[in-house]
């Protein structure tokens, strides 16, 4: 009874406050009264069409009618003079502001202008269609509505694509629990941690079977197969090679079959590569469960050098930020990471030959400093993605900041009396010292960088300054140097001798790379050098090559310049081999060995140099990779937007391509990039992982804490109830038995010894209780072993 009374005032209630806020919301502005709108000529009646009158405020206070029409939702409409104009069932809503009219694109229908001798102070009846299903806004692939909108990404889609792809329609299920990974061969221990890398990749942080998906709820579709696929076998014919290098073999070929996945390859590095594509042709479901599709892959990059440029002299990047860098470019088969480490503005690489340098000419001595500890790591990260590191000492130019640490290294510039202004140049060519400064300076260099090339430099030399050095003049006088370019000719010379030089005591060289003024201002260069062209085209790729040196192009790639707007399509089409190259002979178009995309960070600092980087520079890595026809922006525009939400679902945070849009899925076993750890923790393989056995690659789960042990013990006990019931019940049966054949006079004692002469029965029964508690007990007992063992240890220490 109280119930219900509780009942009807809560509806009464409900009643009172609907009929307070309707009296309240009465002839409140913008509100649609019921009121019949009539004209001069009397009642207007609305039939074909429901036309809503608001008054809008124009800029000079007056006020003007916008209407909207709503069309009736039928096949056919009726006009004006009585006859019949087809429209479709689903015509749109469509208001056009005055002055404005609807894009012969996008054909909506019109609205109909104010009907005179209207008062529209009147109230406005409306017929309201029963079904508005024609109404509802829809996504952004129908036509109706002018909506921009990023393509819709395509998921299970290799980026970038490779040379021979051939998919089939049908697909094999992947359980996060049971796949394993499989190298075939002599063991390598870049295998080994690339294994763990793409597994994560793939997976996520999977824990328990949180990721498993109940098997009733699969979705029957005929082209899926039941089966699951359940090892990566990897074959790689050579021996493993240490480190990456400019002539390894990245190329691969992978089959996925029903039961298995095979990638076989020369060298690791096609390993790698084979690995990353292998990860991107698996997707998710609506249940989450993993598939993939039955395909063939023949692979192979385009170019040998595909590399990212980054600046870390202008704004000082983080080490965590580099590394994240690293890993978007294995996702993206880059394989060069161009570091740009000093330049005018600091000098943040740690030089214990000339600490003054770093002192003085970083930012700061302590935290914008690169020290060697924290370049060997960064090498060694990369060297598990295949990626070659290659230091810039970009010289005589961009070298102001040695200078605050380096005395009488740079050129003192004069002024017009032929006295010093107090300004400075260049780093000097004409004092011995100098290069006895650079020989110590670059066997450090060497001995921390592990690439046979280092970059160095020579563009944008400032002439002004040497010109203007009275001692420079007499230097040239002596030595019959008439033209000023020659003394960056002699620098140039002096300084390839000194690399050259020392190269001879590394097992791989040296090799050098210069800018392209340095060929422009026709310094001699050894035959090995290659010249990186990034303000010149095809043409200029011409004049170098014929000249036997080899070249990379960065023209089109300078990603720090930004627009409102999408723009990776104009790096997806930037092509280097154009039409004043095809024609030349295929030896000059073979010394065109790849492209970089660069980043200098004038304008970009830790905050901003992912999002500003990628996924832009994933055009690029498409360019340089896939086949050079593949140039149809359409077709790989739902492809890169995939690759978006790839790399965010991998914890990178990158920035927007193509305007409005959403990533649909994070994953279900997988955390979105908001939730998860730090960079250091996501981006970072630890170096202990080598030293491991093979069969620890495997994750282990993260430690418990006490209170999730104390709540599986408490879940445990749930195996003892039914047995704690049997026993409960069974000595109630046998005190009632034993009560109730006994005497009534008998004592407590006599009850017992009378108990203590079975029947048979008795005994059966006894027997059949005594089995059923000891199978119980097996049964259970390492429920009960493993909920002590997790209870006991509060954390277990992660690999």
């Amino acid at each position: 009874m109280l119930r219900g009374f509780l009942g009807l005032v809560v509806f009464a209630s409900g009643g009172l406050f609907h009929l307070v806020d309707a009296v309240l919301q009465y002839d409140r502005p913008g509100r649609v009264n019921t009121q019949t709108m009539k004209s001069a000529d009397g009642k207007v009646e609305i039939d074909d069409t429901v036309q809503l009158s608001s008054l809008i405020s124009d800029a000079g206070g007056k006020e003007r009618a916008s209407v909207v029409q709503f069309p009736k939702p039928t096949s056919h409409q009726e006009l004006g003079d009585g006859n019949v104009e087809a429209r479709p069932p689903h015509a749109a809503i469509t208001s056009v502001p005055h002055g404005d009219t609807p894009s012969s694109r996008y054909p909506l229908p019109r609205p109909s202008t104010a009907r005179p001798n209207v008062d529209l102070g009147i109230k406005t009846q409306v017929d309201w269609f029963d079904d508005t299903q024609y109404y509802a806004l829809r996504a952004s692939s129908d036509t109706r509505f002018r909506v921009q909108h990023a393509p819709i990404p395509e998921p299970g889609s290799p980026w970038p694509m490779p040379q021979l792809y051939q998919p089939y329609n049908v697909s094999f299920r992947i359980s996060p629990h049971g796949f394993e990974f499989h190298s075939v061969g002599e063991p390598c221990e870049l295998l080994e941690v690339n294994f763990r890398r793409i597994r994560k990749n793939i997976f996520g942080d999977v824990e328990g079977d949180a990721a498993a998906t109940d098997g009733g709820k699969q979705p029957t579709v005929d082209n899926r197969s039941a089966a699951d696929v359940r090892t990566l076998n990897v074959t790689v014919l050579k021996e493993c090679s240490e480190f990456p290098y400019l002539e390894m073999d990245e190329s691969y070929d992978l089959e996925v079959k029903r039961s298995s996945v095979s990638i076989i390859t020369r060298e690791v590095w096609g390993a790698i590569r084979g690995m990353e594509t292998f990860s991107q042709l698996i997707y998710q479901d609506e249940f989450g469960d993993f598939w993939i599709n039955k395909t063939y892959i023949h692979d192979y990059p385009r170019f040998k050098h595909r590399g990212i440029l980054l600046d870390t002299s202008r704004h000082f990047l983080e080490k965590e930020t580099i590394l994240a860098n690293l890993e978007a470019m294995a996702q993206n088969k880059m394989n060069v990471f161009h570091w740009h480490i000093v330049d005018d503005q600091s000098f943040p690489y740690e030089s214990k030959v000339f600490p003054n340098l770093t002192k003085f000419g970083s930012y700061h001595p302590v935290s914008h400093v690169y020290t060697h500890e924290d370049i060997s790591e960064i090498i060694e990260q990369a060297r598990i993605r295949g990626i070659r590191v290659i230091p810039e000492f970009d010289t005589p130019g961009h070298t102001f900041s040695w200078g605050y640490g380096q005395e009488h290294l740079l050129t003192p510039c004069y002024n017009y009396k032929h006295g010093p202004n107090g300004m400075y140049g260049p780093i000097n060519p004409i004092l011995k010292k100098t290069y006895t400064f650079l020989r110590r300076l670059f066997d450090e260099i060497l001995s921390v960088f592990k690439d046979k090339y280092v970059h160095l430099g020579g563009d944008e030399v400032p002439f002004d300054c040497w010109q203007s050095n009275p001692f420079l003049q007499n230097f040239m006088k002596r030595n019959n140097i008439s033209d000023i370019k020659e003394l960056l000719g002699l620098y140039g010379r002096e300084l390839l001798k000194i690399v050259t030089e020392l190269g001879q005591n590394r097992a791989e060289g040296s090799g050098f790379i210069v800018w392209q003024e340095v060929f422009d201002n026709g310094v001699k260069l050894k035959p090995d050098t290659i010249v990186q062209i990034w303000s010149g085209d095809s043409y200029d790729i011409d004049r170098v090559t014929k000249s036997g040196l080899r070249v990379i192009f960065s023209t089109c790639w300078y990603l720090n310049y930004i627009n409102y707007g999408q723009d990776w399509d104009k790096y997806y089409r930037c092509e280097q081999v154009g039409s004043q190259l095809e024609d030349y002979r295929v030896r000059n178009q073979s010394l065109l060995i790849g492209g970089e995309a660069c980043l200098w960070t004038e304008y970009v600092d830790d905050d901003s140099v992912m999002s500003r980087l990628w996924p832009r520079a994933a055009a690029t890595a498409e360019r340089l990779w896939s086949d050079r026809h593949l140039v149809d922006v359409h077709q790989a525009a739902p492809r890169i937007e995939e690759q978006r939400c790839r790399m965010l679902r991998r914890g990178l945070h990158v920035g927007v391509l193509s305007g409005p849009g959403h990533c649909s899925r994070y994953g279900r076993s997988t955390q979105s990039a908001r939730q998860r750890k730090p960079a250091e923790d996501k981006f970072f393989v630890p170096v202990e992982y080598f030293h491991e056995p093979k069969a620890n690659y495997h994750q282990v789960n993260p430690a418990q804490p006490k209170t999730k042990a104390i709540r599986n013990m408490l879940e445990s006990t749930m195996y003892v109830i039914p047995l704690s019931v049997v026993v409960i019940v069974f000595c109630l049966a046998a005190i009632v038995v034993t009560v109730s054949s006994a005497s009534p006079r008998s004592c407590f004692i006599a009850i017992l010894a009378h108990q203590m002469v079975w029947t048979s029965v008795q005994k059966r029964l006894f027997i059949v209780f005594f089995v059923f508690a000891i199978g119980w007990c097996v049964w259970t007992a390492p429920i009960w072993i493993h909920t002590w063992s997790s209870f006991h240890s509060a954390e277990v220490p992660a690999p």
